[in-house]
């Protein structure tokens, strides 16, 4: 194993630690602004061990829980809700070098679709109105977006595999690492846009009244 791969993975870690100390210890905020991250986390874990049965590699709903929590109550949520149920859930799937770079990445995409849903990338979620016959539409740009955020999540943890395992490290070692995770980059990104497609509207307007109704800051 590479060192390159353990200081990464260190910076990783330090990265999450200082924003949790940014989002939450420097601001006093108060514990049941931690229950929403440590719930979403926990359905992370649970959707990551229900899915295991589906019978395609990689297909699981973490990225989508983690997006839709950084929806709800916004990017920093996200980030650290990702690299928690990484953490949570790889003590059930065995944890290594590469737990921090879980961490990382579902963070990421969880802070990223923040910053995006709160610049109007998806539009509206959430809170969209019925049609005369009930229906709320559904969000395709999310989804759409989800998709491609299951094949980065792929593509990211590659280069973990790449830098910790695969020697010499070259254009062709390289290809091969990539092209023999394509299909399980697809269904992560499949699984990712289907849970979106089904539950991210409802889900969203719920969570949304629970910020609401318990005044739980938006980070």
């Amino acid at each position: 194993m590479h060192s390159t791969d353990l200081y990464l993975a260190v910076i990783f870690l330090a990265f999450t630690v200082l924003l949790f100390y940014r989002t939450f210890d420097a601001k006093k905020a108060q514990a049941r602004d931690l229950v929403p991250i440590a719930l979403m986390a926990a359905m992370c874990v649970v959707g990551r061990m229900a899915f295991s049965i589906v019978p395609l590699p990689n297909f699981k709903p973490v990225t989508a829980i983690v997006m839709i929590t950084a929806i709800a109550f916004g990017g920093k949520a996200g980030y650290l809700t990702g690299a928690l149920a990484a953490l949570l859930s790889n003590f059930i799937f065995g944890q290594g070098p590469w737990t921090p770079w879980q961490m990382f990445a579902w963070g990421m995409i969880g802070l990223l679709t923040g910053v995006l849903y709160k610049l109007g990338a998806f539009g509206v979620v959430g809170q969209k109105t019925t049609d005369e016959n009930g229906r709320r539409k559904k969000p395709i740009r999310l989804c759409i977006f989800g998709f491609f955020c299951g094949i980065f999540y792929g593509w990211f943890m590659n280069l973990q595999y790449i830098i910790g395992y695969v020697e010499p490290i070259n254009f062709k070692t390289i290809s091969l690492a990539y092209l023999q995770s394509l299909y399980f980059d697809l269904c992560h990104g499949a699984c990712t846009a289907i849970v979106l497609y089904l539950v991210a509207e409802p889900w969203t307007r719920k969570l949304l009244r629970i910020r609401k109704k318990f005044g739980l800051e938006v980070r």
